[in-house]
């Protein structure tokens, strides 16, 4: 494709119809043979970055319940040319509005709309999140450590997929860094303000479920030292009862308690008072009180 005779781009569906085109024309340089047999390999984000070059793959969409599902595209950047493989339709049909003068242009103006479809998707995730936050208002149960958890993943996801952007930002600069007017370029400016726009969502987003995550822990290892702490009080609470039942419970034959006449109310007495002498101890100590009380969920009258 000819943007305006200005500079030429090349766009092609797959890696098979670059092959293609690459071997029917004999005056390739090997720079893009180097490219080429990289990106037949990689199905991840690389980036190389030279002097007035800039060629690589980037990870444009990946499934975050299995991230070996994904989309990769493949770029390959000059002073006089771009290519790029497996881009969008629907994407690189918009460059024009930015009128770009410049394979750079014409390049950062593919990532600006590429960038631009995530939004919906992290608003997607919002509301997502603050469901969550609404659900675990004042119930948190042991599933919500696993809900967090697939809210961190996915928001983890869309950081593995940012974050090669905002490389291209910096990689672009350092490969035309004798090209000045470049980084003035709409196109370039608009990429580079959304980097930072999806970057600083998703840093939000992952301080949120850093504090979702700290209190669902906090809340879990109180409900485990409750859980500890009434089966303490309750060996407590139980040793007079089972070391007097253990004791008269011997089969020695002298042992007079056994022919007392009012033995065995005299034993229920000796072990219902020291049971409620430890009670009452453990009580005056403070030992009984909860460590954590959690707001019970109120009912909606219909």
């Amino acid at each position: 494709m000819d943007m305006e005779t200005r500079f030429t781009w090349r766009r092609y569906a797959n890696i098979n119809e670059f092959d293609q085109s690459l071997y029917e024309n004999k005056d390739q340089d090997n720079a893009k043979f180097h490219w080429f047999n990289l990106i037949r390999k990689r199905q991840t984000n690389y980036t190389y970055s030279g002097l007035n070059t800039l060629y690589g793959s980037l990870i444009t969409w990946q499934n975050p319940a299995n991230k070996g599902d994904r989309v990769v595209i493949y770029y390959y950047l000059t002073r006089s040319e771009l290519i790029t493989i497996g881009f969008p339709e629907h994407v690189t049909s918009l460059v024009s509005q930015f009128s770009p003068t410049t394979p750079f242009a014409a390049f950062y103006a593919i990532l600006a709309l590429q960038m631009n479809t995530y939004f919906e998707g992290i608003d997607d995730f919002e509301a997502d999140l603050l469901a969550k936050q609404e659900e675990l208002r004042g119930r948190i149960s042991e599933r919500s450590l696993d809900s967090i958890f697939a809210l961190r993943s996915t928001i983890e996801n869309w950081s593995d997929i940012i974050i090669p952007f905002q490389e291209l930002i910096f990689a672009g600069q350092e490969s035309f860094i004798s090209e000045e007017d470049y980084p003035e370029s709409d196109s370039f400016r608009l990429a580079k303000h959304r980097v930072r726009r999806l970057l600083m969502l998703i840093e939000h987003y992952q301080k949120d479920i850093e504090v979702l995550l700290d209190l669902a822990t906090t809340v879990s290892n109180f409900r485990g030292n409750e859980i500890m702490k009434a089966l303490t009080i309750f060996t407590a609470v139980a040793t007079p009862m089972m070391a007097l039942g253990a004791i008269w419970g011997m089969n020695f034959k002298n042992m007079p308690e056994l022919d007392w006449k009012y033995g065995y109310a005299a034993s229920l007495s000796v072990i219902f008072l020291s049971t409620a002498a430890i009670f009452w101890w453990m009580k005056t100590k403070g030992w009984l009180g909860s460590l954590v009380r959690m707001p019970k969920e109120k009912k909606h009258k219909n």
